[in-house]
């Protein structure tokens, strides 16, 4: 391969596998950074927006967006990093002037470009992102592979439990649908104290999620979901559900076992509607609330905690870059159990 090129994974037209390339280096402009990628993570979302579900998507372009790598090339302006140390991307670019990301909630930023959505993201050698973006961390205590998904697998959950759930150590929760994302959250959800509950339809995924610190796995195709709640809480319900599942029938789901004035967060999403029973709702006062993201009070918070080893990020399996529609067939089967990530 020529030194001034790179191989990257671009998805060229909706509802077509990835093709790999061999594209141009990209050059970091002001206040960019060049970053050598080490791993990039694979997404649910990597498949939504291969079924061209997402409509600020433009093909052709290179997705990921859970990203791990060395600084390679400053551009003009850069200061406060240095070439080989370590960082993770955050997603979210923001424009730092609107309401929202002047008090706090860039992830909901009005004007947000997000790298590996609107703009070319991680499964590359190459990547180049603004240094706002970038965050360091200690390479002795975190994989590359780990450290890719802590933006999203990792800090969506987190701020899913410490900021839209509320969380707290007097809380019982459910996790309905362990997987990619649900992993890191029994081990945020135990970090608050709370007793956890998670489901699945794969006894193997419920085995990682009891070695992970779940209080309890409930297969739910075998087991009655609301009757094992009443019995693991006496009656009283889970305060806050996590629906990881996104089908039409999941919020609903996630109300009848969650006790009145609890809140049910909808993480993960599948299915572009859903329906709920709207009297026995109201007049419980259950909350129904959404998630999108992270900020970056999040993500410093999750790099802290891995650092510690309080939080281990999961990493079910790696590939090759030249294997990446491998994983992404079987993500898309279910086959997988849990985040998939790309080493380079």
């Amino acid at each position: 391969m020529n030194s001034k090129m790179m191989k990257a994974a671009v998805l060229e037209q909706f509802h077509q596998r990835l093709a790999i390339k061999e594209l141009p280096i990209p050059v970091p402009g002001r206040g960019e950074v060049l970053l050598k990628v080490k791993a990039s993570g694979l997404c649910g979302t990597d498949l939504h927006i291969q079924d061209g579900r997402l409509p600020t998507i433009k093909t052709p372009y290179i997705p990921g967006h859970e990203t791990a790598g060395e600084v390679y090339a400053l551009g003009e302006e850069v200061t406060g990093f240095e070439t080989g140390e370590t960082v993770i991307v955050a997603i979210d670019i923001l424009c730092n002037t609107c309401r929202f990301c002047t008090t706090g909630r860039g992830n909901l930023c009005t004007n947000l470009v997000r790298l590996g959505f609107e703009r070319n993201g991680g499964h590359c050698e190459y990547m180049v992102a603004p240094a706002a973006n970038l965050l360091k961390f200690d390479r002795e205590k975190i994989p590359f592979e780990k450290a890719a998904i802590i933006p999203d697998a990792v800090a969506c959950m987190y701020h899913a439990i410490k900021n839209q759930g509320q969380v707290r150590a007097s809380d019982k929760i459910c996790i309905l649908g362990i997987g990619g994302l649900g992993f890191q959250g029994i081990q945020i959800a135990k970090h608050f104290g709370a007793e956890v509950y998670c489901t699945s339809r794969k006894d193997e995924k419920l085995e990682i999620a009891r070695r992970f610190g779940a209080d309890e796995g409930i297969n739910t195709s075998r087991e009655d979901l609301l009757q094992r709640i009443k019995e693991l809480t006496r009656g009283e319900m889970c305060d806050v559900v996590f629906d990881n599942i996104g089908i039409g029938s999941s919020i609903q789901t996630s109300l009848d076992i969650v006790r009145p004035g609890g809140k049910v967060v909808m993480v993960g999403y599948d299915e572009d509607t859903f329906e709920a029973r709207y009297q026995t709702t109201a007049m419980k006062e259950k909350e129904i609330i959404g998630i999108r993201g992270s900020n970056r009070r999040d993500l410093v918070e999750t790099i802290r905690l891995a650092e510690k080893g309080i939080i281990d990020p999961f990493v079910y399996k790696t590939y090759s870059l030249d294997n990446i529609n491998e994983a992404m067939d079987q993500l898309r089967s279910g086959k997988s159990l849990g985040r998939t990530v790309i080493t380079f």
